[in-house]
């Protein structure tokens, strides 16, 4: 459990925090110019011998200041003169965490003290982080406090639930969204909304997540979107509790979508999704269970995609198909794709019982593929995507392998690769050099191909010898590439086991 500290009209700052603030107080002045000699103490005062260039400055343009801290930095800057002292309570910002407060009635109390002080509409940015790794905590005490926020000149407004060890047990916070007439900010993380959306209006918003928001309704969510007339990202993960079926998002304005599913708790899981937003220039979507539907109605005539699906399997074929065709038909017309893994299998296995749709009109495909997969499985993403110019490779290895040879042994038609005109491939290296193998076959079987670039992660411990890589380049230059290199790449710590890297996390 975290050490609590408490905050409030009540508390008193202890002397080390005092002793800290001070010491770096003096080190401020330092640089200054103010020689630690010219500062001394006065009971609780700090009075300096010198030139106080940010106490001169006058109180508003303070509070401009401290309203990039959060709430707990703010109230300790007021030990540093008398002049500090209230200057944090007109700060139009509030930002706490339950964690920082010895249990949920003292930080409930502190924001009544300060909604009560601020007075109306005069803040305009809250967030709050509900932390549940408190035992004996009750996220209750929340619901009227939330309600006391008044919402008309708020710009800014954040409430996340954090949960550690403890399991996803809790009720999520209930929420009731008010007038927000000045909101460009909403994020919400495992709140309820009350079903009183209908008559909301959102006219300046423009960014809103919604994290594991229970929604009531399927109306309440198109509702919620709708009522944002200039909402340019909208990033939604369901959550497993709530009512929606058939999502629907209609929006002029959006340019950036996310979506992220769960696994429902109740019988009908499956859902539906209709995009109809004519401006979207991006679309992000990660789901593992079933869509019941996927429709694009309308969108920008170039936008990014960047898929990370999967489809479970269910008893009638032909249904599935239809379901799995339809889906990808549309993206037919899309120019950018990322494709994760985990889609990229989903497609082999697919296509290898059934034919699908193409996407005549992609030009550049990033996808993330195991090195030890089946060799034809290159050939058959370079099949359906028949204009590609720009490809890039993101390889891993898939322990444990007794083997990780697949990837080596392909073979590329011609005219598989007939449009290619730059390769760029990330892998690890491998003694079995499959990675090396595979730049020589895309230098082998493109006559357009132009750059090639591959990037070496030497964390398995393997290293090329230096012939290999030699014999590489004069193979480049023979098959006369303008642009051909091999670089170094640091990984990145990953606190997870190896076979997990590739998984993302439901959260955003």
């Amino acid at each position: 459990m975290r050490g609590r500290r408490l905050l409030g009209s009540k508390s008193k700052i202890n002397r080390k925090e005092v002793a800290s603030m001070e010491k770096l107080f003096n080190k401020s002045q330092k640089r200054l110019g103010v020689s630690s000699s010219s500062v001394r103490e006065e009971g609780e005062r700090v009075v300096i011998r010198g030139e106080d260039m940010i106490s001169s400055l006058p109180e508003p343009l303070l509070c401009h200041i401290l309203s990039f801290l959060t709430t707990e930095q703010a109230v300790q800057t007021s030990v540093l003169s008398s002049r500090w002292r209230h200057i944090w309570r007109w700060v139009p910002r509030l930002e706490l965490d339950s964690s920082d407060f010895t249990d949920d009635q003292v930080c409930v109390y502190f924001i009544d003290k300060f909604l009560a002080f601020q007075g109306k509409y005069y803040l305009r940015e809250f967030k709050l982080t509900i932390d549940h790794d408190i035992f004996g905590g009750d996220a209750s005490l929340y619901e009227p406090c939330l309600s006391k926020v008044d919402m008309r000149k708020l710009e800014r407004f954040q409430v996340e639930n954090t949960f550690g060890p403890v399991s996803f047990d809790d009720f999520p916070t209930p929420l009731t969204l008010s007038v927000c007439e000045a909101l460009v900010c909403l994020k919400l993380h495992y709140v309820r909304l009350n079903d009183d959306l209908k008559s909301l209006s959102l006219p300046c918003l423009k960014i809103m997540f919604l994290e594991d928001v229970v929604m009531p309704s399927d109306a309440a969510a198109e509702a919620l979107i709708s009522c944002s007339p200039v909402l340019e990202v909208l990033k939604i993960c369901l959550s497993k509790d709530d009512f929606v079926v058939a999502l629907r998002v209609c929006s002029p304005s959006l340019k950036s979508f996310t979506l992220k599913g769960v696994e429902r708790c109740y019988v009908c899981r499956h859902y539906s999704v209709l995009i109809d937003a004519p401006k979207l220039e991006y679309l992000s979507l990660m789901d593992y269970y079933h869509f019941r539907s996927f429709e694009i109605t309308s969108a920008a005539e170039s936008f990014k995609v960047d898929i990370d699906v999967d489809f479970a399997e269910k008893s009638n074929f032909m249904l599935e198909m239809m379901i799995i065709y339809s889906f990808l038909n549309n993206f037919s017309g899309v120019k950018d794709m990322t494709m994760s893994w985990r889609t990229l299998q989903f497609i082999y296995e697919i296509h290898r019982m059934s034919t699908l749709p193409k996407f005549h009109d992609l030009t550049r495909l990033r996808a993330t593929a195991c090195l030890n997969a089946s060799p034809e499985l290159l050939p058959m993403l370079l099949e359906i995507c028949p204009n590609l110019k720009h490809l890039t490779l993101e390889l891993f290895i898939d322990y444990p392998v007794a083997s990780i040879a697949g990837l080596s042994t392909v073979r590329l038609p011609p005219c598989l690769v007939s449009s290619l005109e730059s390769v760029e491939i990330e892998s690890p290296v491998t003694e079995e050099a499959t990675e090396l193998d595979l730049a020589r076959c895309f230098m082998r079987n493109s006559t357009t191909l132009k750059k090639l670039v591959l990037r070496l992660n030497e964390s398995t411990g393997v290293k090329h010898k230096p012939c290999d890589l030699e014999q590489l380049l004069e193979f480049s230059k023979r098959y006369g590439l303008s642009q051909f290199e091999v670089l170094p790449v640091v990984p990145t710590p990953n606190p997870l086991p190896e076979e997990y890297v590739y998984v993302k996390s439901h959260r955003f």
